[in-house]
């Protein structure tokens, strides 16, 4: 139940452990409260952060220079308000579908740094406003392919250069896609936990975002296993993650995407499924079996399912791994121990996956007006 974490996600381990490498390598501050530094000294931050050119002066008497993005506001207005929030004189800036910009924010605000979200336009209204909420600075943006300069990504990485170049401050672009240290706290923690507290275990099926999860947990698992577990891939429609696994055939980063159609628009699913191959998928890719392509459809009747039966209130990435966990188990010898991760709540999902209208609008069946709706990997198992 990761959802039960601090931030709503699994995703606080990842954000925790990239924010504390980018301390650790001195591109953010140290934070606010003391520190101990491998010496043993104390290092305290220095929270007299403004850079000097800019003392004297207020928000409406420095030139901003236009975004030239046409997404709201410019680069250097959200720099100078991420710059006056921060204590450190630090700023993360990341590109995310939500939930790891949320853990960013949260623990940002509790270090002292100031924080930026990219966030592409078609994610659950719910994650922005929680964003604001948290303190951070966020920018919404057109979908886009990771090929094009528009992408989330690539403006947030700009956005990260410009307010180190431009205004002189201690930013940092996370890049949860490729920074190992998304990999390394899943293969030094969370892989870990899972084997102490199932041993015996037979599968792990997981979703992939950044790939960052099932790569770390994937490697330790086999490595403890003797290559015995078997490790899952859950993939939503329109990526090319399954096919890779499968067929060996995806788009990676290195290559051309100009013709690749998906733009994030052929799932319900946030946070889930990708058009390339990143880096922390690639360290794990090498231990992942075999994938399931779960249907939208599946996903929401897992998720009424899960509400009207268990009592929980997930999310579509939690939905997706159920839905993959049970066709994996089904085909295991009984008594087999499958694990998955509830990654993520329904409460950031209110205007998408779990709104009746929205749901309709995309040709799907909404559970909650069938008299009792099972979902199609439980059919043969539910009387």
């Amino acid at each position: 139940m990761e959802s039960m974490n601090p931030g709503g996600t699994g995703k606080d381990r990842a954000a925790w452990s990239m924010i504390r490498a980018a301390e650790e390598a001195q591109q953010l501050p140290y934070p606010i409260y003391a520190s101990q530094n491998q010496n043993g000294t104390t290092k305290i931050a220095d929270v007299d952060h403004a850079p000097e050119y800019l003392s004297g002066h207020n928000d409406g008497a420095i030139k901003l220079e236009s975004s030239n993005e046409n997404t709201g506001k410019s680069y250097d207005e959200i720099i100078l308000a991420a710059g006056k929030l921060s204590k450190t004189g630090g700023i993360v800036v990341e590109g995310t579908s939500g939930s790891t910009g949320i853990s960013l924010a949260i623990l940002s605000a509790s270090r002292g740094h100031g924080c930026i979200v990219v966030l592409p336009d078609d994610q659950a209204i719910e994650k922005r406003l929680i964003l604001q909420s948290l303190g951070a600075q966020v920018q919404v943006v057109p979908t886009a392919s990771i090929s094009n300069p528009h992408h989330y990504v690539n403006i947030a990485r700009r956005i990260a250069e410009r307010a180190r170049m431009r205004w002189g401050y201690h930013a940092v672009f996370i890049d949860q896609f490729e920074n190992t240290a998304n990999f390394q706290i899943h293969y030094e923690e969370t892989g870990p936990e899972i084997y102490q507290a199932c041993p015996h275990i037979d599968a792990f099926v997981m979703s992939s975002g950044t790939g960052g999860t099932i790569a770390g947990v994937g490697k330790f698992l086999k490595e403890q296993t003797n290559g015995k577990v078997q490790i899952v891939l859950v993939d939503p429609p329109g990526s090319s993650l399954y096919n890779r696994i499968e067929h060996g055939v995806a788009y990676a980063t290195q290559q051309a995407e100009l013709g690749l159609r998906r733009h994030r628009y052929d799932t319900l699913a946030e946070g889930i499924g990708l058009d390339r191959i990143t880096h922390n998928f690639a360290i794990g890719e090498s231990f992942v079996d075999n994938a399931i392509r779960v249907e939208d459809q599946h996903a929401v009747d897992m998720a009424h399912w899960l509400l009207t039966v268990e009592g929980l209130f997930v999310g579509s990435s939690s939905c997706m791994n159920l839905v993959g966990a049970v066709e994996t188990a089904v085909n295991l010898p009984q008594e087999s121990n499958v694990v998955t991760v509830i990654c993520d709540s329904g409460q950031r999902h209110l205007t998408r996956f779990w709104n009746r209208d929205f749901c309709l609008s995309r040709g799907l069946i909404w559970p909650g007006d069938c008299d009792r709706r099972i979902p199609g990997c439980l059919i043969d198992y539910v009387k």
